[in-house]
């Protein structure tokens, strides 16, 4: 009878421990697969990001060149007026045209977090950065909106413009665009209001520059969560 205890007990214990064995096995498979998928969601962030930084930068370009273009105007432009209407035109219609449109790039971030894979990362900084970043996306859109808005679609500058087909200024967008020769120099109100556009670009490029400067951070701490 002991024989046949010992022997049904043996059984037992192989049977449970293939058991336990299989179980950890399936869990091991498990996690090691979604560790693939989030080292796989995390190298397209990290591509994303680097394509988005390049992006960031144009805008950064865009919009301190129109607050250096205002101040220009803002200082200068009643001899500009006297001396070289050309460079006044271009000056005004670029303050005046230059705009961006900031796209939220979030795609990868919600997959991230939609399946779960975020709480997988081990870098808790890497989850804050993301969480702040994607947070500051609707604020940067708020603002960007805002700009087009209020000043893209002003039209009343427009009056001042003579087009001119030719480019003259090197890397810059569109057209030269003269001030036209029989019309009177820009009134108070209309200098002011170049004053007020230059602070709104100066204050975008502001937040492109700390969009940069976060998307890098992000990128170096994703780098250590995998390991480069």
């Amino acid at each position: 009878m002991k024989k046949y205890f010992v022997k049904y007990l043996l059984e037992f214990i192989v049977i449970v421990t293939g058991i336990s064995i299989s179980f950890y096995v399936e869990k091991q498979n498990a996690i090691n697969y979604k560790e693939e998928l989030k080292v796989e969601s995390l190298k397209k962030l990290k591509n994303n990001l680097y394509l988005e930084l390049d992006g960031l930068h144009y805008d950064y370009k865009v919009h301190s060149t129109a607050k250096d273009f205002s101040d220009i105007v803002y200082l200068r432009g009643s001899d500009l007026y006297k001396k070289d209407k050309d460079s006044l035109g271009f000056y005004l219609s670029f303050i005046k045209d230059a705009g961006t449109v900031f796209v939220e790039n979030d795609e990868e971030y919600s997959a991230l977090i939609n399946s779960g894979l975020i709480e997988l990362i081990e870098n808790r900084k890497l989850v804050s950065l993301l969480q702040e970043k994607y947070s500051n996306q609707t604020w940067y859109k708020k603002n960007n909106d805002l700009m087009l808005e209020m000043y893209l679609k002003d039209e009343s500058f427009n009056k001042f413009f003579e087009s001119k087909n030719r480019r003259k200024h090197k890397n810059m967008i569109g057209y030269w665009t003269s001030f036209k020769v029989n019309v009177r120099y820009l009134n108070d109100v209309e200098i002011n209001k170049v004053s007020q556009i230059g602070s709104a670009h100066s204050f975008y490029a502001s937040l492109m520059t700390r969009a940069i400067k976060q998307d890098s951070l992000i990128i170096r701490e994703i780098e250590k969560e995998l390991g480069d």
